[in-house]
């Protein structure tokens, strides 16, 4: 009888033991999996705002504000909660709409557009084409007819203009990552791609990253060194566990309606683009 019961008592010790090396891993798995999953969604997401953004660029004279306002239109899904308060949910028709103007209406809108304590902007609209610098002469030359404010957008005398009047515009979400423990694992491994190498060998729990800080530590500071001003500014935030990662989508279309020089901030030429 005693001997069975050892053998009783070994299995349940073995069976703790693979439990505790099994657990772990499938926790990790099926955040990992939800996580990319709501990603993916959020990329998809993006390009349907790009397009969304460049078709109510070319039929509303290619006006920022509106063109962001209809790729937040797009995102509502995925924004969630407002930071000034209220509901994400956007099961119904009357709930998007009432994100959305959280998101682009009233006094909140500064609030609710960046994250918190952050300069960075969740949804960025850029319009790559056409740019102030090579079009600039353009509405004196070709909008004379139209007191130099506007571009024909039926102007076909040469392929300058032409070009001109394709509106080209890139949305740039920074989606918020939101699955506990698989949101900073991503997030890293993502800001440090192309420091992975670096750290041949190293665990990211035992063992210390080139410099005595952890792996973790030393991939968001590699992916701040990046070339786009925003990474920096994307590792701050994760030291203040808010991850996000920038998803970005295109999108080109000709103009169905006159382009207006951008002086107070309407047009295309005055959306900015980040280098």
């Amino acid at each position: 009888m005693q001997t069975v019961n050892s053998a009783s008592r070994g299995e349940s010790g073995q069976a703790a033991v693979e439990s505790a090396l099994v657990v772990p891993l499938m926790v990790f798995l099926i955040l990992g999996t939800l996580q990319l999953t709501t990603l993916h969604h959020a990329r998809l997401m993006t390009e349907y705002a790009a397009y969304r953004a460049a078709r109510t660029g070319i039929v509303n004279h290619g006006d920022c504000e509106t063109m962001k306002s209809a790729a937040y239109m797009a995102l509502v899904p995925t924004l969630g909660p407002p930071e000034s308060g209220g509901r994400g949910r956007t099961d119904t028709l009357l709930n998007a709409m009432e994100v959305h103007d959280a998101y682009t209406l009233g006094r909140n809108v500064e609030l609710n557009q960046r994250f918190p304590n952050s300069i960075l902007e969740r949804v960025r609209v850029e319009v790559l084409n056409p740019r102030a610098g090579p079009y600039s002469s353009l509405f004196a030359s070709y909008g004379s007819h139209l007191g130099g404010r506007e571009i024909d957008f039926d102007d076909y005398r040469d392929a300058t203009v032409v070009a001109a009047n394709l509106l080209s515009v890139r949305v740039t979400y920074f989606y918020e990552l939101r699955i506990p423990f698989a949101n900073w694992q991503l997030h890293t491994f993502y800001m440090g791609r192309e420091a992975l190498g670096q750290l041949e060998g190293v665990t990211f729990l035992t063992q210390r990253a080139p410099g005595g800080g952890s792996a973790s530590q030393y991939l968001e500071a590699e992916g701040a060194r990046r070339a786009k001003s925003y990474f920096k500014e994307l590792a701050r935030l994760a030291g203040a566990n808010t991850y996000a990662i920038p998803v970005v989508a295109t999108s080109i279309m000709r103009m169905q309606s006159n382009l207006i020089r951008g002086d107070q901030g309407r047009g295309p030429v005055s959306c900015a683009v980040d280098g």
